[in-house]
């Protein structure tokens, strides 16, 4: 009996710590398209707020935007690596994780001018962040 729990236990700790994924990449695919459509749902708060003038709060829905985005970037990632990752993922995977990138990068920018009181540089990068999350989902909606 001590035995049979010794090697669950170790069994259990290989993988917890090896990082090997149980889910498939229809799972991550799906978790990825959930955070993308709240990335893109943050970065719409952020521009109304930002074109109202409310910088603070742009930038508060700007750092949810790019929370929501890593969380797509890291879940679509693990999808197109996946072994049993489909055609459509591997091909439109690839391009929708480079424009979440790019929004990731515009929106870190919005929030850095928009803490220090640049509202219309906030807005600038804020919708040239959209633009790369807007398109980044447009793939990412490819994937299956």
């Amino acid at each position: 009996m001590r035995l049979n729990l010794y090697v669950i236990a170790t069994a259990v700790s290989f993988f917890a710590l090896s990082g090997i994924s149980f889910a498939g990449s229809g799972m991550h695919v799906k978790v990825a398209k959930k955070h993308c459509n709240e990335m893109i749902a943050a970065g719409e708060s952020g521009l109304d707020h930002g074109g109202q003038g409310h910088s603070s709060v742009a930038v508060k829905h700007f750092k949810k935007m790019i929370h929501e985005a890593e969380e797509c970037l890291k879940h679509g990632q693990e999808g197109i690596s996946a072994s049993d990752a489909s055609k459509a993922t591997k091909m439109h995977g690839p391009e929708a994780m480079d424009h979440i990138k790019e929004a990731i990068s515009h929106a870190k920018a919005a929030v850095d001018h928009g803490m220090q009181g640049h509202n219309g540089v906030l807005m600038d990068h804020g919708k040239d962040a959209m633009a790369h999350a807007r398109e980044g989902v447009k793939h990412a909606n490819e994937m299956n």
